[in-house]
């Protein structure tokens, strides 16, 4: 089935979400992105997601009736002050003159030249608040997991929200007394809200059930769900800024992919995180796979405090069905997606279809599902980690336990060095060049650099030159892997093997213990065209004590960078191969930590390393713009990884080349200098023995300079300018 298919049923079950009331102090829009204020009134819009009436116990269905699942957060500020103090025992009740609409998505009709949605407005009856305890201890756990990093912490919550949000002439009106106190009170429950993982989780998961009375539930189509795997295609229709202009905003469409679950050892997810295009006001969304089933729904972001990095998270169908069993009445049909994971490989078929044999005939019938690319790579991908609390993600080479990653985990100082601003945390982390600064020309352009994807950058030394094993400045550091594949995961010292000081920043770890079970990647050396399928994955963002499996993020190659092979090696190729991809982009997210994960292709078969993205010279990181190095440029490394005796393999990597460190350094090859044009001088006079030695040399001295002279008076000595060309990126 195609998006445009998808699309199509998407929008039966995607509504707007309005909500307006009384707001004298103008401090109901706190915390929310947009609204609309007039007259002593806000409103706040969000999405939602249409749950036909079948599927509700019949003490919540009444006649004709669709029910709506959105989240609490847009409702919250007109709820009713007796039922902020005791959630637990009363029923939800809106302030006096508050209220609730729907919009639904209309045909269109044509009356004269004009194209007419039947789109209308319907009131809303709000039935319960809905806490998701499954959802809220995963979001829980994450937050607490980075709680001892503060640079690395996390806030729930768009970026484009601000807690100070609302008419400047009623935030100055709040200082008089009487409205100071209900300020004040509302200002520590936001801030015990923002500092609490446990009121946190709640609040980013609670979601909101309301009732529309509506004839449209006739003939209404059937919904089904299904459980995603990393690296699926999703789909979400929201409303983003929605009352702002329902016109433009209305049912929005956006494509992304699931990136990872959680809890991560569990085949039933709490959590998912999708890497999607979403803003304010699609929250509440409906998020459908491929297949047109539905996911989960979509709820605010998770925030990174330093960076404002923010991560789409999804809740689950499973856990909305688990937390609303008491009224459910029907559950949607899940679907099962097939052995995708890493879990249900390790179970018989009978298990993963939960004991169903009507669904395990089918199984056999059809035969076991093809890994997707995601699976095939996975097991490839590990975790390295510093002593000093960085860490990174590595690919596995060989059964020896070969890793390949980046150079700037262990040796940050030679690419760049970090900001001198005193930011010492997420600013620290982005080194401005690659490669070398010895390497990089002076003209280089500051407005967009590439960025070392480190979560944590040590200190600065001035060090430079290939490191090998046993040298002093990196033997003191311990190194540890983490094999993921493994169950339960298995931790393993490494040692440096190789750290190239040539333009491509990479390095070779060993495991120090090897287990039996290792899976290599399978690489592919051809170029991908533009517009080809690329698979991010590594431990990107989430570090060691969050316990994740390495996310995938899907893109797609948007370019590829050549350039011109070394002299040495023009004789080893095919007639005309004369260039090789030195770098590609993509548009697949990549974060810090994501630093020597692989892009793999559609085939899962790894063909670059991921290396950097890009952030602006203001400091604002780019992930959709990254760039890796191809497997086409590390063939080298991988013919030394088959047996490990051929070192000068490795040593072709330290070689200068010109031509791959001006890609690398984000600029165009730069011609050869110019020098100053010199006229031929006179040759030193051959040795006479009748002439003095001296006698000789001041003559040759005194016809160079009067031709010297002669050329500039010509005005022969042209200047040169010195001037760079500077990147356009």
């Amino acid at each position: 089935m195609g998006l445009p298919e998808v699309a199509d049923i998407a929008r039966n079950f995607a509504v707007m979400v309005r909500v307006q009331g009384p707001d004298p102090k103008g401090l109901k829009m706190r915390n929310h992105a947009f609204h609309h204020y007039n007259s002593g009134k806000t409103t706040l819009s969000a999405s939602g997601t249409l749950l036909p009436g079948s599927n509700l116990d019949a003490s919540i269905r009444s006649g004709n009736t669709m029910h709506v699942l959105t989240v609490a957060s847009v409702i919250e500020p007109f709820l009713s002050q007796k039922y902020r103090q005791n959630i637990s025992k009363n029923e939800p009740q809106l302030i006096p003159g508050a209220r609730i609409d729907i919009l639904l998505e209309g045909k269109k009709v044509v009356e004269g030249n004009k194209v007419v949605n039947e789109e209308a407005w319907l009131p809303a009856e709000l039935i319960k608040m809905v806490n998701i305890p499954e959802s809220s201890s995963a979001v829980q756990s994450l937050i607490e997991a980075s709680s001892a990093s503060m640079e690395h912490g996390w806030e729930v919550g768009w970026s484009l929200a601000s807690h100070n949000r609302g008419p400047q002439h009623i935030m100055d009106a709040i200082h008089s007394q009487v409205e100071q106190s209900s300020f004040q009170s509302q200002r520590q429950m936001l801030g015990a809200e923002l500092s609490n993982p446990n009121l946190m989780g709640q609040s980013t998961t609670r979601i909101a059930l309301l009732t529309v009375p509506s004839k449209l539930f006739e003939n209404f189509p059937k919904l089904n769900t299904s459980v995603p795997n990393r690296g699926d295609l999703v789909l979400a229709m929201g409303s983003p800024f929605g009352i702002l202009s329902p016109v433009h905003f209305f049912n929005n469409l956006s494509v992304g992919s699931i990136c990872n679950g959680y809890p991560p050892s569990s085949s039933k997810r709490s959590l998912l995180m999708v890497d999607i295009r979403c803003l304010p006001g699609m929250e509440g969304s409906p998020v459908f796979g491929e297949c047109s089933d539905l996911i989960g729904l979509l709820t605010r972001p998770l925030r990174q405090k330093n960076s404002g990095t923010e991560i789409q998270l999804v809740i689950p169908w499973d856990a909305i069905a688990s937390a609303c069993s008491d009224f459910l009445h029907e559950e949607p049909h899940v679907k099962w997606k097939g052995n995708h994971n890493d879990e249900t490989l390790k179970t018989s078929p009978e298990e993963q279809l939960g004991g169903s044999s009507r669904d395990l005939q089918g199984y056999l019938h059809s035969g076991p599902l093809l890994p997707s690319p995601v699976d095939k790579a996975m097991p490839s991908i590990c975790l390295v980690t510093i002593d000093d609390g960085s860490w990174a993600s590595g690919v596995l080479l060989n059964k020896q336990g070969l890793i390949l990653t980046n150079a700037h985990l262990l040796e940050p100082w030679r690419f760049g060095k970090a900001a001198a601003n005193g930011e010492i945390n997420e600013i620290k982390t982005k080194v401005a060049t690659f490669p070398t600064k010895e390497s990089t020309p002076s003209g280089h352009h500051q407005n967009l650099v590439p960025t070392k994807l480190r979560p944590l950058d040590i200190s600065l030394s001035g060090e430079q030159g290939l490191t090998r094993r046993g040298m002093a400045n990196t033997s003191h550091r311990s190194i540890c892997v983490r094999l993921d594949f493994m169950d339960p995961w298995t931790w393993s010292n490494a040692s440096v093997v190789y750290v190239s000081k040539g333009p491509l920043d990479i390095a070779l770890l060993k495991l120090e213990t090897a287990p039996d079970q290792l899976c290599p990647i399978v690489m592919d050396y051809t170029s991908p065209s533009p517009g080809s399928k690329a698979y991010i994955i590594g431990h990107g963002l989430f570090g060691p004590r969050c316990n994740f499996l390495p996310s995938a993020c899907l893109g797609v190659i948007s370019k590829v960078i050549e350039a011109k092979r070394p002299q040495l090696h023009q004789s080893n190729q095919p007639c005309g191969e004369v260039l090789f991809p030195a770098m590609f982009e993509t548009t697949a997210a990549v974060h810090p930590g994501s630093s020597g994960g692989a892009v793999v292709n559609s085939d899962g078969h790894m063909i670059g390393l991921v290396t950097s993205n890009a952030r602006h010279g203001g400091g604002t990181v780019i992930p959709h713009l990254n760039f890796s190095i191809p497997c086409a440029a590390l063939e080298p490394i991988f013919k030394f990884s088959k047996d490990m005796q051929d070192n000068s393999l490795l040593e072709d990597l330290d070689k200068p080349n010109e031509n791959l460190s001006s890609v690398w350094a984000l600029m165009p090859p730069l011609s050869p200098k110019p020098g100053p044009f010199l006229p031929n001088l006179p040759q030193f006079p051959i040795e006479d023995k009748k002439e003095p030695k001296g006698s000789r040399f001041s003559k040759f001295i005194a016809e160079t300079n009067k031709i010297l002279k002669n050329t500039a008076e010509l005005g022969m000595d042209k200047n040169f300018s010195n001037k760079l060309i500077r990147s356009n990126l």
